[in-house]
């Protein structure tokens, strides 16, 4: 560590350089009178004095009962665990003015960009943290390993996560699986193997955080962005289904009934899987009626799932006591109903199937 490193330190302390002279001069030389160090440093005693009285209310420095009085640093380790204690409090006492500052309602649907990679990735993580129901994870072994603790604690929570990740030793051979995908596997709970692509993450189907890492031709101006535009989060979401459903699968642990999902086409996956193994589903979905735009509710048995990757046509099959419904993604067109969120439940005698 060099001075200039030191003096930063300092100075977030609200201490000076003449304070950081101070208290170096002292770690090397040992115990040292007031005369002593104003003759070594070239300051008047004055001077010496008050930075002395500063480091030793900080508890930086420690002082002789005799005469003439001494003074001696204290170890630097006790030094860096008193400034990683202050800085915490003011931390803590930052952030609680900040939080109680009301903000004024702006529009979201907006696109942000990100020019710090520590930004970025500061952005990945509250992201992962502020999921809610579920999160869409994609990038490569390493980008994942990254956000690993952020992502055990989103499962820990219920949030069902999809992870989809590469080899990038052997991506050619993307069927292959190496022994961090391993390791990887064993952690998450629904993980599937493509060819590279894109880093991003998205949660909740409301807010998509990308990384620029892949596109060379923008490195010099931007690291990635926030998208909350709806639409542009869609053609994200189909796109990674597109790759999820092609992918090789690792591991993919079956979600606990009841579970709240708002990725369309992989609740559809996750719902077809259960109706196969003979169970009766009821579903709750949140949304808009296609034809008129008016939000609403629509409960009913889940009796069947339509999914045709060509035309890109998939929709859930519900029976409601006003007639059997098509409920479709937020860009449906031919269905009934656009889904923005389902609730899952397994015993149909517990719902009342309704519409409104």
């Amino acid at each position: 560590m060099s001075f200039e490193s030191v003096l930063k330190l300092f100075k977030k302390m609200d201490l000076g350089m003449l304070d950081a002279r101070v208290y170096l001069s002292l770690l090397s030389s040992g115990s040292l009178s007031v005369s002593r160090l104003s003759e070594e440093l070239g300051v008047s005693r004055p001077q010496v004095y008050a930075s002395l009285n500063k480091l030793f209310s900080r508890g930086l420095v420690e002082r002789s009962g005799g005469k003439p009085v001494l003074y001696r640093a204290v170890e630097p380790s006790t030094v860096v665990k008193a400034f990683e204690s202050e800085l915490k409090k003011l931390g803590r006492d930052s952030l609680y003015y900040l939080s109680q500052i009301k903000r004024k309602e702006e529009a979201r649907h907006n696109i942000w960009v990100l020019r710090s990679r520590m930004g970025l990735y500061r952005r990945f993580k509250s992201t992962i943290r502020e999921a809610e129901k579920d999160l869409i994870i994609r990038g490569s072994v390493s980008f994942i390993r990254r956000l690993l603790k952020e992502i055990i604690n989103a499962q820990k929570r219920g949030v069902i996560v999809y992870t989809m990740t590469y080899n990038p030793l052997k991506h050619k051979e993307y069927n292959s699986i190496s022994y961090e995908l391993k390791y990887l596997a064993k952690t998450l709970s629904k993980l599937r193997i493509a060819l590279p692509g894109d880093h991003y993450i998205i949660r909740d189907s409301s807010l998509a955080v990308i990384s620029y890492e892949k596109w060379r031709a923008f490195k010099r101006s931007s690291y990635g962005l926030v998208v909350e535009e709806p639409i542009l989060i869609n053609y994200i979401v189909s796109d990674f289904f597109r790759n999820w459903y092609e992918s090789k699968e690792i591991c993919d642990k079956e979600v606990k009934l009841p579970v709240s999902l708002t990725f369309h086409k992989l609740a559809l996956l996750e719902i077809d899987k259960l109706l196969k193994k003979g169970m009766k589903l009821v579903g709750s979905f949140k949304g808009w009626w296609t034809y008129t735009g008016r939000r609403g509710v629509v409960e009913g048995e889940i009796t069947d799932t339509f999914i045709d990757t060509r035309r890109g046509l998939m929709y859930f099959g519900v029976h409601t006591e006003g007639g059997y419904i098509r409920v479709g993604g937020p860009d449906a067109t031919i269905e009934e109903f656009a889904m923005e969120e389902v609730t899952i439940f397994e015993d149909q005698s517990a719902r009342h199937c309704m519409v409104r």
